[in-house]
């Protein structure tokens, strides 16, 4: 299982690696500095799915090494398996995972078809369409609905409590509509041409569905990884390590 869980991830963590590499290569429109695409929800999702996927390769390497480590006849106190994660990375990865990673690349997917099912204008201009490459497109905005569904089902995400958990996603939230209507104001233009189409009131009613949309993602991964791995599991590592204290301690 570990070697198998490496060689996911390590696929993963290329895809978005090589793509992320070739849009900062491509040719842009209206600015100089890649670094300003990353007023797009796009591209903001496809530096965190990047970040992502490198740290879970990272966390499956350690998950792997630790497995080797624990295998043979002489092994007294074997480590819990791969896929209870227990390092300080790990952590850092579930609490991505909750928090930003499902979420965030979720409603990025379903928004982008959905309105491109409507009409491809709304959140593609023809010029950019023809600009980008296919495979880009896919790996922006069909691969991280995927690979997070792979990822959910490879690994066990301890979850934050939910208090928190609801609080930063609100926060990244409010952070990127603020981000929009900055970009309107100072640079008076809108990121997704849709939204100049929009009444001040549509605008309101635009800003609290896609908060519902995007919150309501957030409890839907909880609640999967709820049905897949089931409560029990955290307090099964906890008593684990309880156990594997006290026998040590009797030695």
């Amino acid at each position: 299982m570990g070697s198998f869980r490496v060689l996911i991830y390590g696929i993963m963590s290329s895809v978005f690696i090589y793509s992320l590499v070739y849009d900062i290569q491509m040719p842009r429109l209206g600015h100089v500095w890649w670094i300003y695409k990353l007023v797009a929800l796009t591209y903001i999702n496809l530096v965190l799915q990047t970040v992502y996927y490198i740290l879970c390769f990272i966390c499956t390497l350690m998950d792997y090494h630790m497995e080797k480590k624990d295998c043979g006849p002489h092994t007294r106190h074997p480590s819990t398996p791969s896929y209870w994660r227990n390092s300080k990375l790990h952590r850092i990865c579930d609490f991505m995972y909750y928090t930003s990673a499902f979420p965030i690349g979720t409603a990025t997917c379903l928004l982008f078809w959905i309105l491109y099912s409507i009409n491809p204008a709304l959140v593609m201009p023809p010029l950019a369409e023809e600009l980008i490459p296919r495979f880009l497109n896919h790996v922006t905005h069909t691969a991280p609905i995927f690979f997070i569904a792979v990822d959910t089902l490879l690994t066990c995400h301890q979850a934050p409590k939910r208090k928190t958990g609801f609080t930063v996603s609100s926060v990244l939230l409010v952070i990127y509509f603020s981000i929009l209507y900055f970009v309107r104001w100072y640079y008076g233009y809108w990121i997704y041409p849709m939204l100049q189409m929009l009444t001040i009131t549509q605008h309101i009613i635009f800003v609290a569905v896609s908060s519902v949309f995007f919150l309501s993602v957030y409890y839907i991964g909880d609640a999967i990884n709820l049905l897949l791995w089931g409560k029990f599991l955290v307090f099964s590592v906890f008593n684990c390590f309880c156990t594997r204290f006290i026998n040590h301690s009797a030695m």
